[in-house]
């Protein structure tokens, strides 16, 4: 049985082109593998630097609102409201709500009387039963960088993909 050259060279070009078809398919699943991974991490990075640096400067003004009568505009209030709007651009809107929390705490804390600093760390090291805005706060982001990092269960379970990660980062298109 004689095989016909032409036959054989177009059979040899055409599986050539299906592994190299195959091949590319691979290495362009691979890349946006990875380039979804370093856009998740980026993602989580930033939400951690904004949520950590909107903390400090809130327990800050918060140590201040329990101890000091006066009430001043100056560079952490300043600062907390530029990291607020920070929030708004990206989060979720259940943490710029527990953000806005927090800072409602701080003024309704501020208006009061001061009450000493012994007292005030009496009261911090007992187990006070009224809720703390900034706790509820900080559980709410771990709770978001949490959803950052995996996408829902029930989204899994239907096997619906995530086209351009809107649904891991917390945006919506339309």
């Amino acid at each position: 049985m004689s095989i016909d050259p032409i036959l054989l060279s177009s059979v040899s070009a055409m599986g050539a082109f299906l592994g190299g078809t195959a091949s590319l398919a691979g290495a362009v699943y691979t890349q946006r593998r990875q380039n979804r991974a370093q856009r998740i991490e980026r993602e989580i990075t930033r939400r951690e630097t904004v949520y950590a640096e909107f903390i400090m400067c809130a327990s800050n003004l918060l140590v201040d609102a329990y101890t000091r009568d006066e009430i001043a505009i100056g560079g952490h209030e300043q600062k907390l409201m530029a990291l607020m709007h920070r929030i708004q651009l990206f989060a979720p809107p259940h943490v710029i709500s527990a953000a806005e929390d927090v800072i409602h705490a701080i003024i309704e804390i501020a208006l009061q009387p001061s009450v000493p600093v012994h007292e005030f760390v009496k009261s911090a090291l007992s187990k006070n039963p009224d809720p703390d805005a900034l706790v509820a706060f900080s559980r709410i982001c771990r709770a978001d960088l949490d959803s950052v990092h995996a996408p829902s269960r029930e989204q899994r379970a239907r096997g619906e993909r995530n086209s351009g990660d809107e649904m891991i980062l917390g945006r919506t298109t339309t």
